[in-house]
């Protein structure tokens, strides 16, 4: 994400950057025990508002945070890129496979499409979310789970979520749509308006 926020830092945006150890954490930990503490660090001036930009994962971990999050806490805006906001397929048909298990940690059993799954038990998106999805489907070797329309990883169709402010399709896959300038521009665009339409 390094430089989604160079360019937001181009943009006049002050920017922290929050990780956590995706393949060792399930995402309840991942809130607490990562993004919880390193929100309590930030120095927020007073009558400013936090914005959130995620990827992939990071999406589910931003919606289970603010699913729950103060309500005094000063949320601004969210875009999600390439967000399984209403699970994996991939995750379906092989969250029994070891080495799924082992790439993905324990998150391998909560990113299902079923109804009891992470994704789908956190409710709408939280006010002012926008999602950014890719339509490039450049990794092949999971056509066959996910159609033709997909980034590769996520189908287009999952990564809408309900609530959702905005939507919009650019040419990327799963992978690259994190360094893709169309990208980058949209994703200021929401933060600063509400929406991806140029003005």
């Amino acid at each position: 994400m390094w430089m989604v926020g160079l360019w937001l830092r181009f943009c006049g945006f002050r920017v922290a950057s929050i990780g956590y150890p995706s393949r060792c954490v399930s995402i309840t930990e991942a809130v607490e025990q990562h993004l919880v503490p390193a929100l309590a660090k930030l120095e927020i001036e007073e009558n400013s508002r936090v914005h959130f930009v995620t990827h992939s994962l990071g999406g589910i971990v931003f919606r289970a945070w603010a699913a729950r999050r103060d309500p005094a806490f000063p949320f601004g805006r969210a875009v999600l890129l390439a967000p399984p906001n209403q699970g994996s397929q991939i995750i379906d048909e092989l969250r029994q496979s070891r080495w799924v298990r082992w790439l993905l940690g324990p998150v391998s059993a909560e990113l299902g499409t079923d109804a009891e799954s992470t994704p789908n038990r956190l409710g709408p998106l939280p006010p002012e979310t926008g999602v950014i999805m890719g339509n490039k489907d450049t990794l092949p070797i999971f056509r066959h789970l996910l159609g033709a329309e997909s980034d590769g990883v996520v189908t287009i169709t999952s990564s809408h979520g309900d609530g959702e402010s905005d939507f919009i399709l650019l040419p990327a896959n799963h992978a690259t749509i994190i360094l893709h300038p169309a990208v980058f521009r949209a994703v200021s665009r929401f933060l600063r308006t509400g929406g991806f339409a140029e003005a």
